[in-house]
């Protein structure tokens, strides 16, 4: 069984957490023995379901975790391996590709660090295409389900904060809590372009723009997990908050008292 250590810290996988054995990604868990509670955040890109998951984590001290990032591997390892970003990819490649998170909870594919472009609008592109592919999916699913079902039997932590778009539908329908985060195009077209500006000054806002509409096309149309909120999801439209106001709004669905865990 893979084992977790680690207590709660800021920027990372919410946890200074290793893997001590790499596993191979699944190629199917349909069901596991949750121990833990799940809390699923989904929603389109450009949301900030990220940094609100991971936001969340902290403050309960949870486990975080991000479907996104899991995909992005996927759609890089499969690059590396032949595939140019067009038609349907061939998800054999993935039986042999191996996945940990390291203790800054970056990806380790393999046992070698993932490139530093594995967060650029390329590669995100690239994941959402391959998420399109059923195959790709399943294995995906997979490892979500194994990793929070070796958290609950490690005991390392109370809950797991799950982000992605189909958390709340597919991957743990049955999660006691889900948000689905919203906002209007140009309000997430703005959040990434300042992300994407950065390292790259030759972005343009009319780009990005295009590329957040293509991707919710393709999210929301797909014929395996559509893009969608939950039926019993709570919606919060992040479109006039900052970070602080997200999750304040979030949190206002629970139940905390002063000695909680985490910080505000």
């Amino acid at each position: 069984m893979a084992k977790w250590k680690g207590n709660p810290v800021a920027g990372g996988a919410s946890g200074n957490v290793s893997r001590e054995t790499v596993e191979k990604i699944p190629a199917a868990v349909a069901t596991v023995n949750v121990t833990v509670e799940v809390i699923a955040v989904d929603g389109p890109a450009g949301v900030g379901k990220s940094s609100v998951a991971r936001r969340l984590a902290e403050r309960l001290g949870y486990y975080f975790l991000s479907s996104g990032l899991i995909y992005r591997c996927m759609a890089w390892y499969l690059t590396e391996r032949g595939w140019d970003g067009s038609g349907k990819p061939d998800a054999a490649p993935l039986e042999s590709m191996t996945l940990r998170i390291g203790a800054d909870g970056e990806p380790i594919v393999d046992g070698s660090a993932v490139p530093a472009d594995l967060r650029s609008e390329r590669i995100s592109t690239l994941a959402s295409v391959v998420s399109a592919n059923p195959a790709v999916r399943e294995r995906s699913n997979g490892l979500q389900r194994a990793i929070v079902a070796d958290i609950g039997a490690t005991g390392a932590y109370p809950g797991v904060i799950l982000e992605g778009r189909d958390i709340g539908t597919v991957v743990f329908p049955d999660a006691p809590r889900k948000f689905f985060l919203t906002a209007s195009d140009e309000v997430r077209a703005e959040r990434r372009y300042l992300e994407l500006k950065t390292g790259d000054p030759t972005v343009s806002r009319e780009a990005v723009l295009v590329a957040i509409r293509e991707r919710d096309h393709r999210d929301r149309t797909r014929d395996v997990a559509p893009l969608k909120a939950a039926d019993d999801a709570i919606v919060v439209d992040t479109s006039g908050l900052d970070l602080d106001g997200v999750l304040e709004a979030i949190l206002g669905h629970f139940d905390l008292g002063p000695n909680d865990l985490g910080t505000p």
